[in-house]
């Protein structure tokens, strides 16, 4: 177990793709979260100049920025999901190596949360000190509230879940292409959208998992234990069917 511990992580820590991935989400949302959080000077905060005019709970300020390390997510674990079933074949080698299937399947989706939660985590805790550093709203950036350290959590989980999700269905298809094509519009506002023709779109699993992070009062989203209740079962459902899928099917 421990040689195959080491042999996966070695296959996902040197591929140079999810390194840029990683290293972008962080580095990438710092910055913007500085931008984001510079308010022009003597601009009111109901101002129609600002991208909204209903202000939004000091809690709640700067998690807008989990969306565009959310695409990044997706990216790590589809490219994790589909590199061995490239050209070369190296799910043959995995698997002569390490002939029990689902220890290598679950090796794998355990090495991918742990790198997507610290990624979650380094990206979304710089990015609220920034904001909380640079908007001056009131909130000592070196010491955030309980509530913002939930969503903070919230972040973490529904990246998790939501790279598990994209992992599974890139295991099923054996490509990275599908899960970039079905999920990856969801994150970037699809889903969002969806909410507002029907309801029932809230149970889409990233909206559910947005509900970790986000201000219920908007009325977009579900409360946050039922969002990521349903959001952890979508997860577990398709990380279930992936597994079958992986330990009963030919290469």
């Amino acid at each position: 177990m421990i040689a195959l511990v080491r042999s996966e992580a070695t296959k996902l820590l040197t591929t140079k793709a999810v390194w840029i991935l990683a290293i972008v989400a962080v580095l990438a949302t710092w910055p913007m979260s500085m931008t984001n959080s510079a308010t022009p000077p003597n601009l009111p905060a109901d101002s129609e100049l600002l991208f909204s005019s209903a202000p939004i709970p000091l809690d709640y300020q700067g998690f807008e920025m989990a969306g565009f390390g959310y695409v990044l997510v997706v990216a790590i674990a589809s490219l994790w999901a589909g590199s061995e079933y490239g050209g070369d074949g190296q799910i043959r080698t995995t698997l002569l190596a390490t002939p029990k299937r689902l220890r290598v399947f679950l090796v794998k989706i355990a090495l991918l949360a742990f790198v997507v939660a610290v990624t979650g985590f380094l990206t979304m805790t710089g990015a609220l000190v920034i904001t909380h550093a640079v908007g001056e709203a009131g909130i000592n950036p070196w010491a955030l509230t309980p509530v913002i350290w939930a969503n903070i959590g919230g972040v973490v989980l529904a990246w998790t879940f939501t790279a598990l999700i994209a992992f599974a269905v890139g295991t099923i298809a054996r490509t990275a292409i599908l899960p970039l094509i079905l999920i990856s519009p969801l994150v970037i506002g699809v889903g969002d959208f969806l909410v507002g023709l029907w309801p029932g779109a809230k149970a889409l699993p990233t909206t559910a998992g947005a509900s970790l992070y986000s201000d219920p009062a908007t009325g977009l989203f579900l409360e946050p234990a039922l969002g990521g209740l349903i959001q952890a079962t979508w997860a577990a459902v398709l990380v279930a069917i992936a597994a079958v899928t992986f330990t009963r099917r030919d290469l």
